[in-house]
């Protein structure tokens, strides 16, 4: 799934060198964090992303804190990169269905 989270091109790419790199310990402050990456990108981002990176955003600090205590061991970061890739996923469907 973390190529779903690649196919976005540079925004997928920040978000995966977040999620990697970040020093959060906690689910709460690497969501955070990605929440702050989608918001700076957000602002010069095409109109046709817009409402994936909007419903990305939704849901990124519920579905980090409901699977994850810790995170700061190298699976955790893997499974989280694999998280967002359906997170994408999800995002791109109900971005379209509201279409």
């Amino acid at each position: 799934m973390t190529i779903q989270l690649l196919s976005m091109g540079v925004i997928g790419v920040r978000l995966l060198d977040c999620i990697l790199t970040s020093r959060a310990t906690y689910p709460e402050e690497l969501a955070d964090q990605v929440v702050n990456e989608i918001n700076h990108y957000l602002v010069s981002a095409p109109l046709s992303e817009k409402p994936l990176l909007f419903h990305l955003a939704c849901e990124v600090h519920e579905a980090l804190s409901d699977r994850f205590g810790r995170i700061d061991s190298l699976q955790a970061r893997r499974d989280i990169a694999n998280v967002m890739g359906l997170l994408v996923y999800r995002a791109r469907m109900t971005a379209n269905q509201s279409r």
